[in-house]
């Protein structure tokens, strides 16, 4: 049976490596813990169904459930085509489900209004999207102030944080750059810095760190990692095993529906990376 190890070392991941040694110990998978204990979910999903119509219709969610609850860190897993980038649009509210219920904080998604919804996007929630919408004709410090100045943050105020979001992801030397002089890993960064700047107590992020080298997918990891501290929680779907460093949880995708569910270590064996 291969070992997380095993996993790392497809991706050039010693396990002596001495920046395993900064890595925060994940907190316990959700649903092991006392009863009593339990803290309610931020973000659920209760039996989504998402399919899109036409004459070759398909079912791309077939009644998936997942629950983040404060803290967690889930990797959301399983081969390309298995219906995850549509459930994380579930999720979000971005794409309302066939049936099923996406529930924030306790309240069904379909009863916010549309500005209710948008306020929960520029606030509450951060998506990190899998082909970055970045807008072209804005410079990458323009697109991850873009959320803060939309809520009438001060220029100035947007100016200085986005900075400081570009500069920890190491785009110091990017920031006026427009998107198509970026490389498509450096969009990605543009994208999870503009998803973070307006510190959300969720992160939906597809393929976070599918551009990038092993020294950046830490940098990204690492900043997903503060919305765990701060008691939120992220999903991120991906296939780089990076991601089990940081994960309290796995849950394996297949066929639009969530076929496992447990702790990396519980889940090693099922996992791909195709």
């Amino acid at each position: 049976m291969p070992e997380i190890d095993d996993l790392r070392a497809t991706w050039g991941r010693r396990s002596d490596d001495q920046s395993d040694a900064t890595v925060p110990e994940p907190p316990p998978a959700a649903g092991t813990e006392p009863a009593a204990d339990r803290i309610p979910p931020l973000l659920e999903a209760d039996r989504v169904v998402r399919s899109y119509p036409g004459t070759h219709g398909a079912l791309a969610v077939r009644g998936a459930s997942l629950a983040l609850a404060p803290r967690d860190f889930v990797a959301l897993m399983g081969p390309s085509g298995s219906g995850k980038t549509t459930f994380i649009g579930a999720m979000s509210g971005l794409d309302a489900p066939d049936e099923g219920e996406v529930r924030w904080q306790g309240r069904p998604m379909r009863d916010l209004s549309r500005s209710q919804r948008h306020a929960l996007r520029r606030r509450g929630m951060g998506v990190v999207f899998q082909s970055f919408g970045l807008l072209p004709t804005l410079s990458a410090l323009e697109n991850v102030e873009l959320p803060l100045r939309v809520d009438g943050v001060d220029l100035d105020d947007a100016h200085g944080r986005a900075r400081a979001w570009l500069e920890r992801l190491g785009l110091a030397d990017r920031l006026e750059n427009r998107t198509f002089e970026l490389s498509a890993g450096q969009q990605q960064r543009v994208a999870v810095a503009r998803a973070l700047i307006s510190e959300p107590q969720v992160v939906l992020a597809d393929e976070p760190i599918a551009e990038v080298d092993t020294e950046n997918a830490d940098l990204i990891l690492e900043a997903l990692w503060d919305v765990v501290g701060r008691g939120g929680a992220v999903l991120a779907a991906t296939h780089n095993p990076e991601a089990l460093r940081y994960a309290n949880r796995v849950v394996v995708f297949r066929d639009g529906a969530v076929d496992a569910e447990g702790s990396p270590d519980d889940l090693v064996h099922r996992l791909t990376t195709d």
